[in-house]
């Protein structure tokens, strides 16, 4: 087990590089007039798929942020699925306090950001952004400083991320899809009949369970939901355990591990290559003190590490939890400030609440000024708390 998690780590890890990759390049290429021509053609070429009349037609960035981001959101629902029913959260105590901590790193972000906001109608509709939290980042980071964090810390932050995941999904299925049709909605009952019997009747194909995933995504695409939704429901259909032929199969583990690679050494990179447009010569500096920027900001920097940090300190004293095992109240608190680094959903979220480039662009400064606050202090405050002895695992 020891291995696996090192080994998911050093995933995180070179995905986080590539992460940074992707918007180190976007950044540059916006900002040289002749490359940011190819840039533009390049996100805005159109991609077709289908047959006569049931076309799929979709600039490269939809469907990233539709279509590929969809399989993301599908792994986050697998890892939630098994670390729920086969991992470290199998027993639900040990879900207390990362579910504590979470609802303190949502509510506490998201008020800070209302209030910044409250009085533009528009803008207060990116209260969602600072809500979320890039676990793959805080993962690199955390693995930088080897044995001197627990790995009880290291499952509590895997914990908080898939409530804080599951919040986050929740919130964009409830407050960011726009006007659907509900007869295509009807027809998304097909599909999910379809794994639903696959589920009942434990078939081991992935091939089986893929088909179904497809044309759920179309049909709640075509439905005006968006599409990482359907991502999220496939996973839920997905057996944990097939027993077989005498032998157990571990679906929700097999299939996580095919498509870990996918998503984090392309589709996330991709993703941030293709979002993260930002020309410096057109922002003022009125755009890095606008409410939407200085609300992510504070809700990250501010809103995120107080609320988890503030919401755990007052549940351990209640006695019935304690923190992570060899992890002190200082180190606790540069954790809390990891978690501040929202970047990909934070991200995702904004694109969605936002239309107008001007908004998008403060959004994006907000979102990478605060989520690099956030990693640079938490790093820095454990750094100062941990000592040179090695902590017991």
């Amino acid at each position: 087990m020891k291995n696996v998690t090192k080994i998911q780590i050093n995933k995180d890890t070179i995905s986080s590089i590539l992460l940074f990759l992707g918007v180190f390049l976007a950044l540059i290429i916006s900002n040289n007039s002749f490359l940011l021509t190819y840039y533009k053609s390049f996100i805005a070429y159109k991609f077709t798929l289908g047959f006569e009349d049931h076309l799929l037609s979709k600039s490269l960035l939809k469907w990233v942020n539709d279509g590929l981001m969809a399989i993301f959101f599908f792994l986050l629902g697998l890892e939630m699925k098994y670390h729920m029913t086969d991992g470290e959260f199998q027993t639900k105590k040990n879900l207390l306090l990362p579910t504590i901590a979470a609802m303190g790193g949502f509510i506490v972000p998201a008020l800070i950001y209302y209030v910044i906001n409250k009085h533009d109608p528009v803008a207060v509709a990116g209260w969602a952004i600072p809500v979320a939290t890039d676990t793959a980042f805080i993962l690199a980071i955390v693995s930088l400083f080897g044995d001197r964090i627990s790995n009880s810390a290291r499952v509590f932050l895997v914990g908080l991320s898939i409530i804080d995941d599951a919040l986050a999904v929740t919130v964009l299925a409830l407050f960011y899809t726009p006007e659907f049709s509900s007869m295509h909605l009807l027809y998304s009952l097909l599909p999910i009949t379809y794994l639903l019997l696959l589920n009942n009747f434990k078939v081991s194909s992935k091939g089986c369970y893929y088909l179904g995933g497809l044309f759920l995504w179309l049909t709640i695409v075509n439905s005006g939901i968006h599409g990482t939704i359907a991502g999220i429901m496939l996973a839920l259909f997905i057996p944990t355990k097939i027993e077989k032929n005498d032998r157990t199969i571990h679906l929700v583990q097999n299939m996580e591990s095919a498509i870990h690679s996918l998503v984090a050494f392309f589709i996330l990179p991709l993703f941030a290559f293709v979002n993260c447009e930002l020309t410096f010569k057109d922002l003022s500096f009125n755009d890095l003190l606008s409410p939407i920027s200085l609300g992510c900001i504070a809700g990250l920097l501010v809103g995120k590490p107080l609320g988890i940090y503030l919401f755990s300190k007052l549940a351990i004293k209640t006695k019935l939890i304690s923190l992570p095992y060899n992890t002190n109240k200082i180190t606790f608190l540069g954790l809390s400030f990891l978690c501040g680094i929202g970047f990909t959903l934070s991200l995702f979220i904004g694109l969605q609440a936002f239309e107008p480039v001007q908004l998008e662009n403060q959004m994006k400064i907000g979102v990478l000024l605060g989520s690099l606050i956030c990693a640079i202090i938490g790093t820095y405050i454990i750094k100062k708390s941990s000592n040179n002895q090695t902590i017991q695992n």
